[in-house]
């Protein structure tokens, strides 16, 4: 007898504790991001079947997931969380249009969610707070209610009017957008099903995945540049699945900024985009980090870390002094340098002599200056490879 009512009582508490335990999901997310893969899983091999290898949907496919990602990454990231540029209002609708397509919830809630994520990064109140764990940075936090059901704090894209309509209708423009149309041209190239499942389907579930590695692998590869104190890295490899949020502790770090990639060189799509919509007109105020601070918090994260392995602190702060002066004086002297020389060549035929002279003069201090910031540079590149 006692051991039925321990048994009664056991399963009770196992009842009430999966009750509970359903309550706290949330279930409209948890079901689509679990059932959109599986269902695409399911389709693609009769699309395949019946239809074969379609190029021409495939490539459609392909064109729609890169602006699906880039709607993303240049619209809901650096637009609408950041403010890292201003758009055109063309810009801004099919940014909205498009993002609604990757079914990762209106621009609005995700800004929300995402200044949260700054705001208290690696902290109780990070949304998707990697210290949960990987899997739960991923897309974990987007099974439970309380992570995902989180107030809206953002006054000023409330005030936005095409934000605010897209937000109030978000589920018809999301399904619009991520599954009508894309049938819908499936059918006009010549499967229905192909546009459905590839370009609808597979798209979302791959998309997802991409902007999802932000959260997880942003914050777990890579090398902490610019902040030691905050989990997120940067990495070259993340910056190629992610259309260049790779860099993301210099994103953390310098969040205003428009680009992730600050050099040439760093693959960020994300970062040429938004260049390109300012050639064409539809972006302006592009705002970006001085080069003077962004190696100034270069410089602290590294000597912090040398520190570390025994270097003297005194000893680094005057080097650091040295390169950052090197720095601001070879940027001024080339500011000087390129004013001089258009007042050279508009007064060519008046005192010649005199203003080769002075040109030549700011060459040779410009130079110096440049050697004296790459060797002060040089040095501390030896002092890192050394711990």
């Amino acid at each position: 007898m006692w051991k039925v009512k321990n048994l009664v009582d056991y399963l009770r508490e196992g009842i009430v504790t999966m009750i509970k335990t359903t309550q706290k999901i949330e279930w409209p997310v948890a079901l689509f991001l679990t059932l959109n893969p599986l269902i695409t899983l399911v389709l693609a091999p009769i699309y395949f079947y019946y239809y074969g290898f379609q190029w021409d949907i495939l490539l459609f496919a392909l064109v729609f997931a890169a602006a699906t990602n880039l709607s993303i990454t240049a619209g809901y990231h650096r637009l609408f969380s950041h403010k890292s540029y201003d758009a055109h209002p063309v810009a801004k609708f099919f940014f909205l249009l498009i993002g609604a397509s990757a079914f990762q919830g209106s621009a609005l809630k995700w800004s929300s969610d995402h200044r949260k994520h700054h705001q208290h990064i690696d902290g109780d109140k990070d949304p998707y707070n990697i210290n949960k764990g990987f899997w739960y940075a991923h897309m974990g936090w987007m099974f439970f209610k309380e992570t995902v059901d989180q107030p809206i704090a953002a006054p000023d894209l409330q005030k936005d009017r095409l934000v605010q309509f897209q937000h109030d209708h978000y589920m018809w423009i999301a399904i619009f957008a991520g599954f009508a149309i894309p049938t819908l041209i499936g059918w006009w190239l010549g499967s229905a099903l192909g546009g459905l499942v590839i370009a609808g389907g597979l798209r979302i579930a791959l998309t997802q995945q991409s902007t999802f590695f932000v959260n997880s692998l942003c914050h777990t590869l890579g090398k902490q540049t610019y902040s030691k104190e905050i989990s997120a890295r940067d990495s070259w490899f993340v910056a190629i699945l992610t259309h260049g949020e790779g860099y993301h502790n210099f994103h953390h770090k310098f969040q205003i900024d428009y680009r992730n990639g600050i050099k040439w060189y760093h693959w960020d799509p994300t970062k040429w985009v938004i260049s390109s919509l300012k050639f064409l007109g539809l972006a302006t105020k592009l705002r970006q980090i001085s080069n003077s601070e962004i190696l100034k918090a270069r410089l602290q994260a590294e000597s912090l870390e040398m520190t570390k392995h025994g270097f003297a602190e005194e000893k680094l702060a005057a080097l650091k002094e040295k390169i950052l002066e090197a720095q601001v004086k070879v940027r001024h002297l080339r500011e000087e340098y390129e004013k001089f020389k258009v007042e050279a060549n508009r007064k060519k035929t008046e005192r010649h002599d005199a203003y080769e002279f002075k040109l030549q003069e700011l060459k040779r201090e410009l130079a110096l200056a440049s050697l004296e910031f790459k060797t002060g540079m040089k040095l501390w590149k030896l002092y890192l490879r050394s711990i």
